[in-house]
């Protein structure tokens, strides 16, 4: 058997064991075959762990053989390219309702299969880093999880974008965000990771975080556990520090801790919910945008000038609208993709 046609058959084995299809010949086969090489082990571990934090909802009736056979197609690519498909603006609900457990384990092949197959191929060396900075961005609707070369993970929200710099995880570990990230960095005393996002740097201390970077809004930071310095590029100061169950935000080029501020409604989107706590139009409105695709506007500065403090669960957008508007004192008209709420008084 060729080496093309017996690395295919481990990829099928992989994608099996990942949607929790394997016979229990298949899975002993595929335990042996790991544990000849603790670095195939490390590989599909990272995998499985992506997978698992990139399936919010299970549904039993994807077809991951299909999402297969397009890794199949790519595998001779010289290069790995994020998924840049956009989704349609008319969906009824969010697409993270509709993204099973099978599914999110045939798109983290596809995102990895590339750089994993060479890896993973007989006598292999790990490939080295990037040489140029590369690009990751999510569509509308859609999140994504990337495994860093140095083993950290990125959970990159719908409608956001990811710059990894050139020689990442060699002498560097530095990117940059536009819109939202989860975070779980693998701690490096030797080579700090940032994040640059905005007018705003987060240094990784030992953590997992999240960073909100959208236009026309103060760049924030939610700290799941451990520790980051926050810090305006701005400002000749170093910063603060901004600890596990708390959050930060950098404006006008002053950063500020909130101890016990609204960190589990900035990690909400994480588990499949979108959570505002006292959030500001601007963030309801960039929000729903990310997540379903809708033109949310101010008809007046009344509006404009509320905050909205709710919770939604993939409900369909015009439930979504309805509930906003009720809670923001306000009557919604609709023309296209485009919401517009005007005060009732």
């Amino acid at each position: 058997m060729a080496d093309d046609e017996r690395q295919s058959e481990d990829w099928e084995r992989i994608a099996r064991w990942l949607a929790d299809e394997s016979t229990p010949e298949e899975r002993a086969r595929l335990e042996q075959w790991l544990a000849e090489d603790p670095g195939r082990a490390e590989l599909v571990s990272g995998i499985r762990a992506a997978v698992r934090r990139a399936a919010f909802v299970p549904a039993p009736d994807l077809d991951v053989e299909a999402a297969l056979a397009r890794v199949h197609e790519r595998m001779a690519a010289d290069e790995v390219r994020p998924i840049t498909s956009a989704a349609s603006l008319r969906s009824r609900r969010p697409l993270w309702q509709s993204t099973p457990l099978r599914a999110a384990a045939a798109v983290i092949l596809l995102l990895g299969a590339t750089v994993l197959y060479r890896s993973l191929r007989p006598g292999s060396q790990p490939a080295a880093g990037p040489v140029v900075a590369r690009s990751f961005q999510t569509p509308v609707g859609r999140a994504d999880t990337l495994q860093l070369a140095d083993g950290s993970t990125v959970v990159l929200a719908p409608a956001s974008r990811l710059v990894v710099a050139a020689g990442y995880g060699e002498r560097v570990r530095q990117v940059s965000l536009e819109g939202v990230a989860w975070f779980q960095v693998r701690h490096d005393v030797q080579h700090q990771f940032s994040v640059a996002a905005g007018d705003a740097r987060v240094t990784d201390l030992g953590t997992a975080f999240t960073v909100r970077a959208d236009p026309a809004q103060p760049v924030s930071v939610a700290v799941t556990e451990g520790v980051v310095r926050l810090a305006s590029n701005a400002a000749a100061s170093p910063g603060v520090i901004v600890r596990a169950g708390e959050s930060g935000t950098v404006a006008e080029g002053v950063a500020t801790v909130v101890p016990g501020g609204g960190a589990d409604a900035a990690l909400a989107w994480t588990r499949g919910r979108l959570a505002f706590a006292d959030a500001p139009f601007v963030q309801v409105a960039a929000e729903l945008r990310r997540w379903y695709g809708v033109v949310l506007v101010a008809g007046d500065s009344a509006v404009a000038a509320r905050h909205l403090t709710s919770e939604f669960d993939g409900e369909a957008v015009e439930d979504v609208i309805a509930v906003i508007a009720l809670a923001l004192d306000a009557r919604s008209e609709a023309r296209g993709d485009t919401i517009t709420l005007r005060s009732v008084r």
